[in-house]
């Protein structure tokens, strides 16, 4: 980090909560749309595309979180309810995954990669979940790690039934 670095706020942090809800989407949207052919990879080239996008939307996010300045309680709370929505939408979003499971089955490659993604993803939403905690107020740090928890069990889940 160099002598003065721009830090960023709880604006930024909710920006960029509100780009991995859009990606999550996304991803949704493509895995509803997905139909196994006979070609294979040209189904699968969208939602690796979606999914190689949330990805760095996540990390991008953890570094912006990372470089905040600490979070007064008006913006922690704004905060909570942006992550409550994206809860939801990474719900709606893996239990889509588990749905569509023995459609990719049927493409040898595809669960494997879903699998390796959703590992990836889980890692770095843990990582990004850790470095906006350590910015919230102390004595909110504790009903944030429980805001994080559905995400979690969430991948827990999804990547259960993916192996």
């Amino acid at each position: 980090s160099n002598g003065n670095p721009i830090l960023a706020s709880g604006a930024s942090i909710l920006t960029a909560l509100s780009s991995i809800q859009n990606n999550t989407i996304a991803l949704n949207n493509t895995v509803s749309s997905f139909r196994p052919g006979l070609a294979g990879l040209t189904e699968i080239l969208p939602l690796l595309t979606a999914s190689t996008t949330l990805l760095t939307t996540i990390n991008t996010a953890t570094s912006i979180a990372s470089s905040s300045a600490n979070l007064t309680d008006a913006e922690a709370i704004s905060i909570a309810g942006a992550t409550q929505s994206l809860a939801l939408a990474v719900n709606s979003t893996l239990t889509n995954l588990i749905a569509t499971k023995p459609e990719f089955d049927t493409l040898l490659v595809v669960s494997p990669v879903v699998l390796l993604n959703l590992k990836l993803e889980q890692e770095a939403t843990d990582r990004f979940g850790d470095a906006v905690v350590e910015k919230v107020p102390v004595g909110l740090q504790g009903i944030a790690g429980l805001l994080l928890q559905p995400i979690d069990e969430s991948f827990d889940e999804a990547i259960a039934v993916y192996e």
